[in-house]
């Protein structure tokens, strides 16, 4: 149950509260830029200065983040302890995580796993490789790495496993670079799937742990090169709108 707020409370908390509701239910999504100032004090019957408060307070408590010139941005999610779920973060320690974290679950996965949830890893590969012809195959890789953390029989790990594709999918910086990546015709690799899966089915805790790492390490791989592309790529336009600028045949001839 999530906390309420008292008839007492100051306003501006009600104010929190209500666009925290807001962002829990969706209508505010990580990256989504809040309406502006004007426009909640209008919504929510209060003054400007309530509204500032109530930012204020969300931005401490690492749901939104203010850009100056730019506005409010949602870079949280509340949880229902009230503590923030933090979404902007960098897909290169996302995907370090991942590679320590998920490399455990697949070991204690291999203990664990049924011929049955075998089969389930396969019929997902399959599908995987269907989608990626159609440039869809993000979501049957969700659910293989969620099935290997059901296979643990521990619903901590599987709820990890959950934030940290949730991460995945709603962090803007993760979003933007996973997404260059694509565009660059990187998709999930089934062969790399299939080695941890076969790992899983020979039952091999050790063996189950490297073909996990050594997947989710080459996805490091993939984000290193598109990043390096970016990099690249934004440099050459910078230099090129220098080169224009400060080309002698765009300057005013001197009268």
């Amino acid at each position: 149950m999530k906390p309420s707020i008292s008839r007492t409370a100051p306003l501006h908390l009600k104010v929190v509260q209500k666009i925290s509701d807001a962002i829990s239910a969706g209508t505010y999504q990580v990256g989504d830029r809040l309406p502006a100032e004007r426009d909640l004090a209008k919504k929510y019957a209060v003054g400007r200065g309530t509204v500032r408060e109530a930012i204020k307070d969300l931005a401490a408590r690492k749901l939104v983040e203010v850009r100056r010139g730019s506005g409010v941005y949602v870079t949280g999610i509340p949880t229902t302890s009230g503590m923030p779920v933090p979404m902007d973060i960098d897909p290169f320690e996302l995907s370090e995580a991942r590679l320590l974290f998920e490399g455990e679950v697949a070991a204690q996965a291999a203990a664990q796993i049924t011929d049955q949830e075998i089969d389930e890893l396969d019929r997902l590969l399959n599908e995987m490789d269907v989608a990626n012809r159609r440039g869809t195959g993000e979501e049957a890789d969700r659910r293989f790495h969620r099935a290997i953390a059901l296979a643990t029989r521990n619903s901590a790990m599987t709820a990890v496993v959950d934030a940290l594709w949730t991460i995945r999918l709603q962090s803007p910086k993760c979003v933007q670079l996973f997404a260059h990546s694509r565009r660059r015709g990187t998709k999930p690799v089934v062969a790399e799937h299939r080695a941890i899966m076969e790992a899983l089915r020979s039952r091999n805790p050790g063996a189950a742990r490297a073909a996990m790492r050594a997947h989710l390490q080459q996805v490091l791989n993939y984000l290193l090169d598109a990043s390096e592309k970016e990099a690249m790529t934004e440099a050459r336009t910078k230099v090129s709108e220098r080169r224009s600028r400060f080309s002698p045949s765009t300057r005013t001839p001197a009268t």
